[in-house]
């Protein structure tokens, strides 16, 4: 039982075979309360990353007409060329130039020259979603966009970082991966951090990191895998934890005039000015410069596992700061670390059978009560799931490291509830009533039978010959569609009780319910003298009992159904199959296979009872049949001879029914002699005393192409049915 629990678990938490989206949530969901847990890092002073962000505030100071977006080129390529001179490791440009620039081609030359001077600038990249989708389905028509990333730069000094960041499922930014994959030009890109961190390190500009079983490799740094293509942002605080500067505080030196400086015809010169200039402070030294929007109508804003307060919108962080975030991560090395998959499955087990041996210490106590006992063991539960809540917390604060939360108190639940059914099964199990078992298929009578011989309950089959039947309702989804939930299942269930108190009343055993179908055997767990003659009479019933009904639907369609039934009589294995703790009554075997084709193979030829050969040589003397064909079912090679059953030799209606079909089976006889003309005009006689006979219609069709193309020599009227 314990181990049985650890897989159970293992399969709904490790997303070996299914993924469960509301666990994976709510795993996810407590990262993000560990995050709130966490003290805010004051890195403003100390870290390796500064921030431009172009606000509301740089568009004021921008003098007209180059005060609407997109801005000239010549000035990113005077901040490139101001944060060279203040010594800046790497600039990163998370904006994307996918067109000249609007005011002159010159303002384009002189950002590719600062690019190609600096050697330290990344440009955004971003990849065409669209047009990689297109691929994959077949297409080739393909953005030019998706060649050049949406930026034209990308190639002056090779220096380009995909920007996009994939979030999770429900929207929130933990992840970044290092590397990106272009199914358009097969090629590999670094994201925009890993792009700037190379620049940093001085690693080639397209170097892209190694990948190992659980590290991402970059320079001298391993980064802890989170999952296959990701690492997991260890966030320092909010939104705004980093320090941001004004995109015009770096543009504005002696060059340069801002709107103040116009309208106030002074000059401030906020970069270069030699007492207060930024320039002189020395803060750009071997930093990292990111670039980047933060406006709100840019919608660069993204919701991130740090929030700093409780209301919703408060976890949201401009794009610029998630890069700073991951770049930041790497340098210092400080990186979150997830338990191992080996420890989680390991804890597992072990906590499944500590569970169940604990639990069950209880239950089982004769100084206890039952109702103590699940009190004390909801309790001991309880405090676990508590004692796991906070250690989780812990060892992220103090230690950056991420145990799972699900899976263990999944465990834990899965321990307690399965201990308690194990428990509960085990003292039941020997006062079981037969009874209850058999109850809903079989009649009374048998059932009595049983309860005498309980025996016969034993776990395991034997052989036997029985006779076997499925129905279904054929156009049942004609009727479903147009019928309200409510009406549907109150048809189903009126269908099914008086169908199976049919099979019930001729002795036979219900089997199961499937939809609107239904099986059920003859000859098991009882003896039942005539099985095969009882079974044609249920269908014979069935069928007048679905006529009565079928005068009842209100429309066209409804009045349109009818039963199908298969009956074939077989050695099959019987018994009851399945578990020790849980098993049914039922059949199993290729016979069992060939009463289901044959229910389905109705639908074929248009009839509504097929009964195989070795019923029919059983009833032969008690029913009216004619033939339907010869055919080998899906799955065997042998032929079979396969007839509807019209009814009772005693029966007038059954008679005249056999009558109007004397033309049909006059016919069959001369089609399988080979007396193809002969064949037709009697099948087309047999059509004009009963028009909807579908039959008569495929055999006349048979006999037409026959005529004009002959059989070889060596046919013998074997039909291969092609589907179940």
């Amino acid at each position: 039982m314990p181990f049985t629990s650890a897989i159970f678990v293992l399969s709904i938490t490790q997303n070996y075979f299914i993924s469960i989206a509301p666990l994976q949530e709510l795993e996810l969901k407590y990262l993000d309360i560990r995050f709130s847990n966490k003290n805010v890092i004051n890195i403003k002073d100390k870290a390796d990353v500064i921030i431009l962000g172009i606000s509301q505030e740089d568009y004021d100071q921008i003098p007209e007409p180059y005060n609407s977006w997109p801005w000239p080129r010549s000035y990113f390529a005077k901040i490139v060329n101001n944060l060279k001179i203040a010594g800046a490791k790497a600039v990163g440009i998370d904006l994307l130039m996918s067109n000249d620039d609007k005011f002159s081609p010159i303002n384009d030359e002189l950002l590719k020259k600062a690019i190609l001077n600096s050697r330290n600038v990344v440009v955004a990249g971003m990849l065409d979603v669209e047009a990689e989708l297109l691929m994959e389905e077949g297409s080739y028509t393909i953005k030019q966009d998706s060649y050049n990333y949406r930026n034209k730069f990308y190639a002056v000094d090779s220096s380009v970082g995909i920007v996009q960041i994939g979030s999770d499922e429900d929207g929130i930014y933990r992840r970044y991966e290092p590397l990106a994959i272009s199914s358009v030009n097969e090629s590999i890109l670094p994201t925009f951090g890993f792009a700037l961190l190379n620049k940093y390190f001085g690693l080639k500009s397209n170097y892209i990191s190694r990948i190992s079983d659980s590290y991402f490799e970059l320079a001298d740094r391993k980064i802890p895998r989170y999952d296959k293509s990701s690492m997991l942002i260890n966030y320092y605080g909010p939104n705004g934890t980093f320090e941001y500067l004004k995109f015009t505080d770096v543009l504005d030196d002696k060059d340069f005039q801002t709107k103040d400086e116009l309208y106030y015809e002074t000059d401030i010169n906020t970069w270069d000015d030699e007492h207060s200039g930024l320039l002189q402070s020395g803060k750009f030294k071997d930093k990292i410069v990111l670039i980047g929007s933060t406006l709100p109508e840019d919608r660069d804003f993204h919701p991130v596992s740090f929030s700093q307060g409780k209301r919703k919108g408060d976890n949201q962080m401009w794009g610029v700061e998630i890069h700073a975030n991951a770049i930041q991560n790497v340098i210092w090395n400080d990186f979150l670390l997830r338990e191992s998959k080996i420890i989680e499955v390991l804890l597992i087990f072990l906590l499944s059978f500590f569970a169940f041996y604990m639990f069950s210490f209880f239950k089982l106590s004769k100084k206890i009560n039952l109702i103590w006992a699940e009190v004390i063991n909801l309790s001991i539960l309880t405090m676990l799931f508590v004692a796991f809540y906070f250690l989780g917390i812990y060892l992220f604060v103090e230690h950056n490291y991420i145990i799972s939360i699900i899976s263990p108190i999944a465990t834990l639940i899965v321990g307690y509830f399965s201990t308690t059914a194990y428990h509960v099964v085990k003292v039941r199990k020997h006062n079981a009533m037969i009874k209850g078992m058999f109850g809903q298929y079989v009649s009374k009578s048998l059932v009595n039978e049983l309860l005498n011989n309980p025996e016969k309950l034993s776990l395991g089959g034997v052989k036997k010959n029985i006779t076997i039947m499925f129905s279904d309702i054929e156009g049942f989804t004609k009727i479903s569609e147009k019928m309200e939930p409510e009406e549907l299942v109150e048809f189903i269930n009126n269908y099914l009780s008086i169908m199976t108190s049919i099979v019930l009343e001729q002795k036979g055993t219900l089997d199961k319910y499937l939809g609107d179908s239904l099986m059920a055997f003859w000859g098991a767990p009882l003896e039942v003298e005539n099985k095969e003659l009882h079974a044609c009479k249920t269908a014979i019933l069935m069928q007048k009992k679905m006529d009565e009904l079928r005068s009842t639907f209100s429309t066209e369609a409804a009045r349109k159904v009818r039963t199908r039934i298969g009956i074939n009589s077989a050695d099959v294995v019987v018994g009851n199959i399945g578990g020790v703790e849980r098993f049914d009554y039922t059949v199993m075997g290729d016979g069992v296979n060939l009463a289901a084709r044959l229910e389905s193979a109705n639908k074929m030829y248009g009839t509504t009872v097929m009964i195989s050969e070795t019923t029919y040589a059983k009833v032969k003397d008690e029913v009216f049949v004619r033939v339907i064909d010869n055919i080998v079912v899906v799955g065997k090679t042998e032929p079979i001879t396969v007839y509807e059953l019209l009814g009772f030799n005693k029966n007038n209606e059954a008679a005249d029914k056999f009558r109007i079909y004397e033309n049909y089976i006059e016919g069959y006889k001369k089609y399988r002699e080979r007396e193809f003309e002969d064949a037709k005009n009697l099948f087309q006689k047999s059509l004009n005393e009963n028009p909807n006979d579908e039959l008569s219609k495929i055999y006349l069709k048979r006999s037409t192409d026959f005529i004009l193309n002959p059989p070889a020599d060596d046919w013998n009227g074997v039909s291969v049915l092609k589907s179940k």
